[in-house]
């Protein structure tokens, strides 16, 4: 028979065993476990590894920073632009401009941003100068609301020309964006065809991208869906409320369709990135190749705050981030190519966008008639951004 109190006792001497063979790796393992609670994501670095960066994005971090990483090469670009004449800093008219294919005016760039995590507000704002600002989830980059000669608006101050077959194409698109000097392309307000595929018809702006002093960038719809108006921003275009992505609220700026000066940031509310690199900005300052006017030492405005410059070296790896449900086209490339070919491209469209009911029931849809059973109830025509087939040539 089995004697119970030797059972009692074996079982005893194993529990012994096992603490004293253990009782060297308890502390260690203690220690690990502590030691990946202190270096748990912070909510900003949760959000945006979450956030909805393009293909072309590399996205990274490192301490308490990110590392942003693009060929800034947007998801849509209009396929000619009225490009300044040579010694036009900016045009005031179509005698100032000419037409212009996209491949020939944007080349890919070697971007490498890195920002904090920890963004906090200044004791003094810092106006922002010419040249990038900021990244956006499709790779290109944020100017603040002027051209190169510092005082004209570029969402106001747009020129057209038309080509032979009747197509007008301006200075800037319908995107608030256009080529820089250097091949740069960049934004100066709220861009739609990159909102359009990061967010919901009707519903809330998410994290559209980062500005150099940390704090993130958004569109101009607030947690309900409703428009933020520059009525609502402080003097940077910045506002404390609600997001998806924070729904406690928290800083951030926002970008506009708004035709002024409000249409994108106006000066940093944190305190900006600084290099001590003498070197210029890639794609430097003001508008297209061939415009006049040699850009300041260091792509920089006098009295504005220098801004990141892009480092060659690093190549930050890929972080797991939201894929967008349209994927844009332009990938990311270690020998930058001086003459892009695009072959699809998002191209705007307009579309009649209505509100049907049916019952208490109400929808919103894209559509030339409501679907069977509802009642139209309203009707307006909007723009859209679908994915197309265009051939751009050298």
């Amino acid at each position: 028979m089995t004697n119970p109190a030797a059972n009692a006792r074996t079982h005893s001497g194993a529990k012994k065993l096992i603490a004293l063979l253990l009782a060297p790796v308890l502390p260690w393992v203690a220690a690990v476990a502590l030691a990946q609670a202190s270096h748990a994501a912070t909510p900003q670095q949760t959000a945006i590894s979450q956030a909805s960066w393009f293909s072309n994005v590399k996205v990274s971090f490192s301490g308490d920073s990110v590392v942003v990483a693009s060929d800034g090469l947007p998801n849509w670009m209009a396929e000619k632009y009225a490009k300044p004449n040579a010694g036009v800093v900016v045009p005031l008219s179509s005698s100032d401009v000419t037409l212009d294919l996209a491949s020939k005016l944007v080349s890919a760039q070697n971007l490498n941003y890195t920002m904090t995590l920890n963004p906090t507000k200044a004791a003094s704002v810092t106006s922002t100068s010419l040249g990038p600002i900021g990244i956006l989830a499709n790779g290109a980059v944020i100017y603040n609301p002027y051209e190169g000669d510092g005082k004209t608006v570029a969402v106001t101050g747009n020129v057209y020309l038309t080509d032979s077959n009747g197509v007008k194409w301006g200075f800037l698109d319908e995107c608030n964006g256009h080529p820089g000097m250097g091949g740069m392309y960049h934004y100066h307000g709220m861009p739609p065809c990159v909102t359009s595929v990061i967010d919901k018809v009707g519903g809330p702006s998410h994290i559209l991208g980062i500005a150099f002093d940390g704090f993130l960038i958004y569109g101009d719809k607030d947690i309900n869906g409703k428009l933020v108006t520059s009525a609502q921003l402080d003097a940077c275009n910045g506002i404390t409320s609600a997001t998806p992505e924070f729904p406690a609220g928290v800083y951030h700026y926002v970008l506009t369709q708004e035709k002024s000066n409000r249409s994108t940031i106006n000066c940093f509310a944190g305190t900006p990135a600084i290099t001590q690199s003498a070197g210029g900005q890639p794609g430097g300052i003001g508008g297209m190749p061939g415009m006049g006017g040699p850009p300041q030492p260091g792509g920089q405005q006098p009295g504005g705050p220098q801004q990141p410059v892009a480092q060659p070296t690093q190549q930050p790896v890929a972080q797991p981030s939201a894929t967008p449900t349209q994927k844009p086209v332009a990938q990311a490339s270690a020998t930058p190519s001086p003459s892009p070919s695009y072959t699809t491209l998002y191209k705007a469209v307009k579309a009649t966008q209505l509100v049907c009911q049916k019952g208490s029931t109400k929808k919103t849809v894209i559509a030339v008639a409501c679907p069977s059973g509802y009642k139209k109830i309203s009707s307006k025509t909007i723009t859209t951004f679908v994915e197309t087939k265009v051939l751009v040539s050298p």
